[in-house]
């Protein structure tokens, strides 16, 4: 019977009791884990020992990659020259991305942490830079470069390694499909998550024909649907003259047509509006669940809502090469009190749609629009709590025991 071969990626002398760890939870699995230190990997003999580890990914079926403090190894055919040499636990998520095989990430949370704040600072100074400064879309992936490049030579790393490791982290973070990512403290939390995904990959398996089918017979439906309602407008428009000539009045059908298209601006407005305000993750459990990712202590007029709109334009050119924008710099300036710690970046194609459609729109629409985008952006409005009265000592003069 063949059994799942699962690669286990990580720096090896760091992270040593995971690995052991990770070998034991796989093998009760019931699958095949494939480590270097216990001899899974055939080594050529006409290779260099890094490739054969390379070689062995694409030989597997699952992929998980443990990501702490340390970078580990260079690659040994990257030039040392090179600003940033890949690692070889770099090389092989690389080649796991090539091979598209299912890949299972997880980092540090403590490194998770750090890097978040050095990814929030270096897009404070780029946005800094760009609010100041005329950049071509020519332009803009080099001087960004440049002001990257600038910033870490400033910014304080709370170990050397990290320049590498957030490297590192920024190429994980750029993949948003087939990459599970998930922080740990401990070898149990890597567990309990593993655990939970290949149950639900096993069920996803055994429903997924029947879930096929339903998706395939829906869309013809809904379109059959479609067609029937058509008709039957055409027909209950036909008029007949007196020399019997058949005509039909098409302008009920395109009246529908047009508010269907109107529907569907305005679901996508809403949908927009719903991705900037709110999270909608699936829990490991496979369950929906939702909540604000920012919240307000001022509500927002017209002509807030207007001025931040607006400002979309600047955001959307400065981090045209982000798929996240965090939620603080997308509403700096504005009144912002909270967000959420963990869902707090809001996706670029979002903004840049919302922009888009805002920009497309007439000076009346635009106002119709700002209008409904601060009723929603109103939604996440939390009065602040009133301070409570300083309390007054009351004393009276004729009881004072001073004497004077």
């Amino acid at each position: 019977m063949a059994i799942p071969r699962i690669f286990v990626s990580s720096t090896c002398y760091d992270l040593q009791e995971i690995r052991f760890q990770l070998r034991n939870f796989i093998t009760d699995f019931g699958y095949d884990g494939v480590m270097s230190e216990f001899d899974d990997i055939f080594y050529g003999y006409d290779k260099h020992v890094q490739d054969s580890c390379l070689d062995e990914i694409g030989k597997c079926q699952l992929f998980v990659l443990v990501i702490g403090n340390n970078y580990g190894s260079f690659y040994h055919q990257d030039k040392q020259e090179l600003k940033t040499p890949d690692s070889v636990t770099l090389r092989e998520f690389k080649k796991a991305l090539e091979t598209k095989i299912p890949k299972h990430t997880f980092v540090n949370k403590y490194v998770d942490y750090d890097y978040k704040n050095y990814k929030r600072a270096l897009e404070k100074e780029i946005l800094s830079y760009f609010q100041k400064n005329e950049v071509s879309d020519e332009k803009t992936l080099e001087v960004k470069a440049q002001i990257k490049t600038k910033f870490d030579k400033s910014y304080y790393f709370p170990y050397e390694s990290y320049k590498y490791v957030f490297y590192f982290l920024e190429i994980v973070y750029e993949q948003k499909e087939n990459n599970a990512i998930n922080t740990f403290e401990t070898f149990i939390d890597i567990k309990d998550s593993l655990r939970k995904q290949w149950a639900g990959f096993m069920y996803e398996s055994l429903t997924r024909k029947e879930k096929n089918v339903t998706s395939l017979i829906q869309p013809i439906e809904n379109k059959i649907d479609k067609i029937e309602k058509s008709i039957s407008k055409l027909i209950e428009s036909k008029i007949i003259d007196n020399e019997n000539k058949l005509s039909f009045d098409l302008t009920a059908l395109s009246r529908e047509n047009n508010l269907e298209n109107l529907e569907s601006i305005q679901d996508k407005i809403n949908q927009l509006l719903n991705a900037v305000r709110n999270y909608e993750i699936l829990t490991d459990d496979g369950e929906e669940h939702s909540g604000q990712r920012v919240y307000f202590d001022k509500q927002f007029t017209g002509e807030l809502t207007k001025t931040w709109l607006d400002s979309l334009k600047v955001l959307t050119q400065s981090f045209k090469w982000s798929k996240f924008i965090h939620v603080q710099t997308v509403f700096k300036g504005f009144p912002i009190s909270k967000y959420n710690k963990w869902y707090n970046e809001i996706s670029y194609k979002t903004l840049f749609e919302l922009y888009t459609l805002y920009n497309s729109l007439v000076d009346e629409d635009k106002i119709n629009l700002t209008n409904t985008v601060s009723e929603e952006l109103n939604k996440n409005y939390e009065k602040p709590l009133a301070s409570p009265p300083t309390p007054k000592l009351l004393i009276n003069p004729l009881d004072d025991d001073l004497p004077f």
